[in-house]
């Protein structure tokens, strides 16, 4: 095991260089110019090339790209153009609201969706079924922004005693309570998707695991139909589920972006939503950045959780 993680640990790094080319070049070629964004009604050309110099930005672009290879090599991320502040010191400050908000979305999405959708393959086609098929295809038809807004009108202004704010965010340091009342909303939607996604898989594996011949051994032993399924269906049927809540764990900053614009939510999907228009080019890439490296770094776990999920899986002699 060992050796296949310092294996994939090695392979990541060449991954992360096309990541870093990837990430440079298509922020260049967006439209916004950060120099005609940040000068506003100035369009004196000596002030201009000033800020382009000062911005880095008259050098070449394969020197652009050199130069900020070579900061990144040291743990630099650049300063934004607009605040001057640095991106990893800015990415660093709103890193925990966007973590606490992923991590509630994905709560609600996986614990929801283990428990309806093992009802829902228990009791095939029983009113259950037909509900958390509703749910899964309500789930993947609408998008996040016109859910989010939805949730705001509803709980926030239709409904009496307005329930849950409408956004903002308040750190659970200094009011656990208020906290939790405007984490709700933005959690709810930004797990809407995953969550449809997640009980449909969760309860097609179980269907799938329930025709196999280990489980009729199982039952034919006298085992109680809970423990068939929580020691032999559940943890057979798990495995693909754990590649998509993989994959979700690591696009949580993609999700974040529309979420945590709608509701005032001050995590980097904001950060970097705010720094587009005005071509951020520094802000930009470093968020894009930390995207990238969740992705891999959770798809590194992924695999290692497999093994536990079943042991018939040996990296040790993959690699040998």
């Amino acid at each position: 095991m060992t050796r296949y993680i310092f294996r994939r640990l090695l392979l990541m790094i060449p991954v992360a260089f096309l990541v870093t080319i990837g990430i440079f070049v298509l922020v260049r070629l967006s439209p916004a110019d950060p120099v005609l964004a940040f000068a506003g009604e100035e369009r004196d050309p000596a002030t201009l090339a000033a800020m382009r110099e000062e911005f880095g930005l008259n050098q070449p672009m394969p020197v652009q790209y050199v130069a900020w290879i070579t900061h990144l090599a040291h743990g630099d991320l650049g300063r934004s153009f607009q605040t001057k502040q640095r991106v990893l010191e800015a990415i660093t400050e709103r890193l925990p609201a966007t973590a606490e908000l992923g991590l509630a979305a994905l709560l609600i999405s996986v614990t929801i969706a283990l428990v309806v959708g093992i009802a829902s393959a228990i009791k095939r086609n029983s009113f259950v079924d037909l509900a958390a098929s509703s749910v899964t295809l309500a789930g993947i038809s609408f998008p996040s922004f016109f859910l989010g807004i939805v949730l705001i009108l509803l709980f926030a202004y239709v409904i009496p005693g307005h329930i849950f704010p409408p956004g903002g965010y308040v750190p659970a340091t200094e009011n656990l309570g208020d906290n939790l009342r405007r984490l709700v909303l933005p959690a709810v939607t930004l797990a809407a998707g995953s969550l449809a996604v997640n009980l449909r898989q969760v309860r097609s594996s179980l269907l799938d695991v329930f025709g196999h011949d280990y489980m009729r051994t199982a039952r034919a032993k006298g085992l109680r139909e809970r423990t068939v399924i929580s020691r032999h269906a559940l943890k057979n049927a798990l495995i693909p589920v754990v590649t998509l809540i993989g994959i979700q764990i690591g696009a949580i900053i993609e999700g974040a972006f529309i979420t945590e614009t709608i509701f005032f939510w001050p995590g980097i999907g904001r950060l970097a939503v705010t720094a587009i228009p005005s071509g951020d080019y520094p802000v930009v890439q470093g968020v894009v950045l930390v995207s990238a490296f969740s992705f891999m770094i959770t798809t590194l776990l992924v695999d290692l959780l497999y093994a536990w999920l079943d042991p018939r899986i040996s990296y040790e002699t993959a690699t040998a």
